[in-house]
């Protein structure tokens, strides 16, 4: 991308475009990939195998550190609201559920998807994903937004604050909400004086029945799943714009070949069976029951009984699944 940005030859771009659509292709729903480090062929029975064969399933730091750095290019290339989304699957889902970084240098190594996961640190002192891990986190305050000179992209929805300077105007942007938890999000400006200006909302492709509203006022246009949805009008101090991105549960499987294996998501979160034993029995139809019944805890009735589903951020010492085999 660096290449493609100096030299404007498009292979390069071609290249990282085409590097991220391969690593996609072979992805868990958590937006991580690679077991034990090493690419699987799209379409094999490999990643399937290695939920019982590794629990070395995504190198979190490092990989979710390259992640956000092709996605974060992509993106301000393209304007492809694709990258935006699986930069948050990624965020969500690996890197924010991290054990903490001790002081001695042991971190957090590696995701494990297994169907008998838990999370662990690495056993060596001071391995390359503690140098990454304070990286990616420093990297947050550079992918929620980016800049064009019409305007912003709101591409994060995370708690923030923005300030820029838009031709003559000072603008802040202050962003509220409790996103991926609940669906309402809030964005309020302040102006040294009114200026028109784009503001682009990424409307994630699972949000199917997205709206916003700018001043109480429902937008009348087209809200798409999977684009950014651009908000253009002269804005004055107070202006308030408010999006809400309903959480639907859905079900995703691992890959064609391996429908009967799925992950539950909310939004951007995947949920994890929480297990002492591999839940048996299970129905499509169960899982989309599952009832919100408490911050970060999902549960649904089954013949053999209760299953709870949890976010990887409040997963701490239980032993969980990412995927379940359903009828």
């Amino acid at each position: 991308m660096q290449a493609y940005l100096t030299l404007g030859n498009e292979k390069y771009f071609h290249a990282a475009k085409n590097g991220f659509d391969f690593v996609a292709a072979q992805s868990f729903a958590t937006g991580g990939w690679g077991p034990d480090e090493t690419l699987r062929a799209p379409g094999s029975d490999a990643i399937a195998e290695s939920l019982n064969k590794t629990h070395n399933s995504f190198e979190t730091p490092c990989g979710a550190y390259a992640h956000f750095k092709l996605t974060r290019y992509l993106l301000r290339v393209t304007r492809n609201a694709r990258y935006g989304d699986s930069m948050e699957r990624v965020m969500y889902n690996t890197i924010l559920g991290a054990k903490p970084l001790e002081a001695d240098g042991r971190t957090f190594y590696y995701s494990d998807y297994n169907f008998d996961g838990r999370k662990v640190y690495s056993n060596h002192g001071w391995p390359c994903c503690s140098g990454t891990f304070p990286q990616i986190a420093a990297d947050y305050r550079i992918s929620g937004y980016f800049r064009e000179p019409h305007g912003v992209y709101v591409n994060l929805y995370i708690p923030s604050s923005l300030g820029w300077r838009q031709d003559s105007a000072e603008v802040a942007l202050r962003q509220t909400g409790n996103y991926p938890e609940d669906s309402d999000i809030q964005l309020e400006l302040t102006l040294s004086q009114p200026k028109e200006f784009a503001l682009n909302l990424r409307i994630p492709e699972w949000a199917e029945t997205a709206s916003v509203s700018v001043n109480g006022k429902k937008v009348s246009g087209p809200v798409t799943p999977g684009t950014f949805t651009e908000l253009r009008r002269e804005w004055k101090t107070g202006d308030r714009v408010e999006l809400e991105l309903p959480l639907k549960l859905r079900l995703e499987p691992l890959d064609s070949r391996h429908a009967d294996l799925v992950a539950a998501l909310s939004g951007p979160l995947v949920l994890f069976a929480i297990r002492e034993k591999e839940p048996s029995g299970l129905t499509r139809r169960q899982l989309l029951a599952a009832k919100k019944t408490g911050t970060s805890r999902w549960q649904t009735e089954t013949a053999a009984g209760q299953v709870t589903l949890r976010p990887f951020t409040a997963i701490e010492e239980e032993r969980y699944s990412t995927y379940l085999r359903v009828s």
